[in-house]
Order: C-alpha cells, then structure tokens, then sequence
C-alpha cells in the first residue's frame, strides 16, 4: 500500500487493518490516559483505583482507517498561478489523496473552512465511487474567500472522526487570526485542537502550502509596495520594497520556526511544501512522510 503513516496505520488490503481502539468484549491490549473529549464508558474503573488517575481501556479489533481531509479555502490561499496557486495545488493534493484512498477501500472525508463559515456536510468519512466523486464536486464548487474559521472547522469535524483517522490539514498556515493582535492566539488553538485529535489516537499531518513569492519576497528593488488582504479582513499596506522586504522575512522566518517547533513538542507531522515543486513530487514526499520516510527537503524563507 502506498498510503500509510509512520506507526503504520493504514492496513495492506481491503482497507482493513489491525488497529488499537477502546471496546467491550475484545482482546486486551493495554491502557492509555484519558484525553478530554474520550467516551467516559470507556474507563477502565479497576485501573482508575489502583494507579489514581483516569485511564482507558485499549482492545484488537479489526477496523478502518479513515482519511479526513482539512482544507483551508479561505483567500489567503487565493494567490499564485495556473498550477502554481496555492488552492489549486492543495485540490490536486487532496484529489490524489481521495483517490488513492478509494483505491485502497478506505473511507474518505473533506471538512472545508472559507468565508467564516465551516462546510462538514463530506466530514464524516464514508466510501465507494459517490464520495470519491462528492468530494471532487466540493473542491470545484469551493473558490477561495474570506478565511478558515479553524477553531470551528476543528470543533464541527472531530465528533465526526472514526474511533481512528489519518487526518491531512492543507493550508498556507500565515495568518489563521482575524486581526494583527490575535493571529498567535488562533495558530495556538488550531495546534492545540490538532495536539488534541493526536492524543486521541488519530495521525495528524499538516501541509503547509507557500508560494515560491511569499517565501522570497521578490520586490525588494521596487521603490513603494502595496498589499491587499486576499482576506478582506485588514486594510491595504503600503511601505518601500526594500525596508518592508527585510522585515517581512525576519517575521516569515521566526514564524516558520516557531511553527516547526510547536508541531514537533505536539508530536504533529509538518511537510512544507513550496507550490513551484511539481505537484507529482509533492505528492510523492507526502507519500513517504506518511510511511515515515524523508519525503521532500522543507521548503525555507531566503534573505
């Protein structure tokens, strides 16, 4: 199989695969913490009494491993080029990974974030051709606007996760707030909420999606520059090329390692990917990120 995760998760055929869950009446398998959000039913009460604090009991069973696409439509994503814009770049990714996964008999979602509002009608993961196709129609009938509102994008698609998914977030991950003071706070609950799926026992995967533009900040000779939020969120900037240049990529630079650093304290996969890598290859390096390969050299911010 060509699509599986690290531990790994995704089974060899059919779409089946031994997978760790919480259940009655199954072979014991172990226990593991209680994370807010769990099935209290599930506590093993014999446990909780003699190690004093909440745990669940864990089973074998045979189950599916779902994939359950995240996908930021917001207009910050509306930038680039023919094969080089960014949305475009993050269809053709989710497309293939629809696919493959109708290929292997797995169950697919799509939970997809624009203009303020959530889209979780295709979140809970269902297979066979009418969903493969479902999706499809949703990525086409979604253009870019507003942003992702990701707090509730997460809060509406975790319920309707299987016991255990492979989830993929796609976005460009720049400025997940609504104004300059709150961008931190929302990037920190949207990797808390992630953190949160982790702990539950679900694979996280983020692609991060940047234009070769806003990893380069190639206006730097130009004597005054102006910016408008694809967003509609903030008001036109105006600046000189190069003072504004400088700046922009000491910022871009602090908040990509910053980024890097939270995902790997959270155990979350994080594959940067710049839009003016053949999307094949893209796809390829997800591939091999997901069976705990190198997968693709992370795209960086240049002086």
């Amino acid at each position: 199989r060509l699509l599986t995760v690290r531990r790994p998760v995704w089974g060899r055929r059919h779409g089946r695969h031994a997978a760790a869950r919480a259940g009655l009446g199954l072979d014991f398998r172990d226990h593991r913490a209680y994370v807010p959000g769990d099935d209290p039913r599930r506590l093993d009460w014999r446990a909780v009494a003699r190690r004093e604090r909440l745990v669940l009991r864990r089973t074998e069973s045979e189950d599916e491993l779902s994939l359950v696409l995240l996908l930021d439509g917001g207009g910050g994503m509306d930038y680039g080029e023919g094969e080089q814009h960014k949305l475009r770049y993050a269809h053709a990714i989710a497309g293939g990974l629809a696919w493959l996964a109708h290929r292997q008999g797995d169950p697919v979602g799509l939970a997809l974030g624009r203009q303020q509002t959530v889209d979780v009608a295709l979140a809970r993961p269902r297979a066979g051709r009418e969903r493969l196709a479902a999706i499809a129609r949703r990525l086409l009938e979604a253009p870019p606007r507003g942003r992702c509102p990701w707090t509730s994008l997460l809060g509406a698609t975790a319920p309707r996760l299987p016991r255990r998914s492979l989830v993929v977030l796609l976005s460009d991950l720049l400025d997940p707030g609504t104004g300059p003071d709150d961008a931190d706070a929302v990037q920190e609950q949207l990797l808390r909420s992630l953190a949160q799926l982790r702990a539950r026992q679900h694979d996280v995967v983020i692609v991060q999606l940047l234009h070769h533009d806003e990893l380069h900040f190639p206006w730097g000779e130009r004597s005054m520059l102006r910016f408008d939020d694809l967003r509609e969120l903030r008001p036109p900037l105006e600046a000189p090329g190069r003072s504004l240049r400088a700046s922009y990529l000491e910022r871009l630079g602090a908040h990509l390692r910053a980024l890097d650093e939270r995902c790997e304290a959270e155990g979350l996969v994080l594959l940067r990917v710049a839009t003016d890598t053949p999307v094949e290859d893209a796809f390829v390096g997800l591939l091999g990120v997901l069976a705990g390969e190198a997968g693709l050299p992370s795209a960086e911010a240049s002086a």
